[in-house]
């Protein structure tokens, strides 16, 4: 309840039992005064007289007494505000800005590090996993052509925030802030095997990516 519904009510109470009480001993009074004149008045002619009960003053004096007015209930909780109508040429929705991460100021502590977030394009898969090799790493994949799993993976490394340098046409340089990678791809030789890397599948791409 609002304070000043609850001081009104509870001042209205006050009041109402004032004048409850100041009716109850009015009524009082006159019933005695009523017969104390009837047992004085001759004129009564031997008549019973039946007084008049405080039970009788009490009910008269609650049915001169208003029934109470139920609380006012608080004020209802504000509605949500209607938001703002977008002005004309705005109405379109807007294409989602893409979270590209910024440049630190550390090297990366190794190549699993610097490729965090990284999506690997093509099918790239580690070709020799070095557990102990964290400066390097070495993927290999098959069904695509060199120049194909070259540009995926540029583009993958633009998308964690790399700018990418054309070295060669089978070698980039990618920096971010402090960091450098490396990334080479090696196409098949005309045998369709790889001289450096003899694990490798026949006719297979092979990316080597290093800190640099």
């Amino acid at each position: 309840m609002p304070p000043v519904l609850a001081v009104l009510f509870w001042a209205w109470v006050l009041v109402s039992i004032i004048v409850f009480l100041r009716r109850r001993a009015t009524k009082r009074a006159a019933v005695r005064l009523a017969a104390a004149g009837h047992r004085a008045d001759p004129s009564s002619n031997g008549e019973e007289v039946i007084p008049h009960t405080d039970a009788d003053t009490d009910a008269d004096v609650e049915a001169d007494v208003p029934a109470p007015v139920p609380a006012t209930v608080g004020a209802a909780a504000p509605s949500a505000p209607t938001p703002p109508v977008p002005p004309p040429g705005f109405d379109d929705p807007i294409a989602p800005i893409i979270d590209r991460p910024t440049g630190r100021s550390a090297p990366a502590a190794g190549v699993a590090d610097a490729l965090v977030g990284i999506r690997m394009p093509c099918d790239l898969v580690p070709l020799v996993l070095d557990r102990l090799a964290t400066d390097h790493i070495t993927l290999s994949t098959t069904g695509h052509e060199a120049a194909d799993v070259g540009t995926a993976l540029a583009d993958e490394v633009e998308r964690l925030g790399y700018v990418v340098h054309p070295i060669s046409d089978h070698e980039v340089l990618a920096t971010r802030g402090a960091t450098g990678l490396r990334l080479t791809i090696r196409p098949p030789g005309p045998d369709g095997k790889h001289l450096t890397h003899p694990t490798a599948r026949d006719e297979s791409v092979v990316v080597e990516i290093s800190l640099g």
